[in-house]
């Protein structure tokens, strides 16, 4: 009875094992072109508005080159003391496509495009959008729990938005030999001051950003 009982699960797995296979297969690799345009639509309220149209629109280019080029099951660096090895878990497409259609749902029930509706709507759907998603800090990196949250990661933990937070060629992330390190940062699109130079003042506060998201006017800052 023991074996008939095996034998029975075993045929009732292989039977279930490639529906399970195809249905992984079917699932979006990469952001569709609905989804893309809702993400276009979204990121100048999480972005901050001093970047540009055009400045936007390129990291959210870069954004969706990284979810296209993802590759999972590759092993993470890890800090002292973490022996554990961690690898990048399954690709977060799917994730966000799905978020992105809710979202965009959400706005055409009120009968309006995201840009069409004012800054209050838009904060009231992403904190819920976030809230439903467990967000409840900015990664350090893309994390895959919210589309949104990672966006926001890609870029204002870049060397990019340090560099524009403080208006100067800071380049945080960026491997540079030791003796730069002993002359102040030059403006942005210039050369390193000299040694004793005046360091540039950070920018003003981003009106356009999504300042009600507190993990980007308190972590982010506290960080940089």
């Amino acid at each position: 009875m023991q074996r008939r009982t095996l034998l029975q699960l075993m045929i009732s797995a292989a039977a279930v094992l490639p529906f399970e296979r195809l249905r992984l297969l079917a699932q979006p690799r990469e952001l569709t072109p609905e989804a893309v345009a809702t993400l276009r639509e979204i990121a100048p309220t999480v972005l901050p508005s001093s970047l540009g149209a055009a400045r936007i629109a390129a990291i959210v280019d870069k954004f969706i080159a990284w979810t296209r080029d993802y590759r999972e099951s590759v092993p993470l660096m890890h800090g002292y003391g973490h022996p554990r090895l961690q690898k990048t878990p399954a690709t977060p497409a799917p994730r966000y496509v799905s978020q992105l259609a809710a979202m965009d749902a959400e706005v055409r029930a009120r009968g309006a495009r995201w840009s069409a509706i004012d800054l209050e709507s838009r904060r009231t759907i992403l904190d819920a959008a976030l809230t439903r998603a467990g967000v409840r800090n900015l990664p350090q990196r893309p994390a895959g729990e919210h589309v949104v949250a990672d966006l926001m990661a890609f870029y204002f933990r870049s060397t990019e938005a340090n560099d524009h937070c403080y208006s100067a060629a800071i380049q945080r992330g960026i491997c540079r030999p030791i003796a730069v390190t002993t002359s102040k940062p030059g403006p942005l699109g210039g050369q390193r001051g000299e040694e004793g130079a005046e360091p540039a003042g950070p920018a003003p506060a981003e009106a356009g950003a999504y300042a009600a998201l507190t993990i980007v006017s308190e972590d982010h800052h506290a960080g940089s």
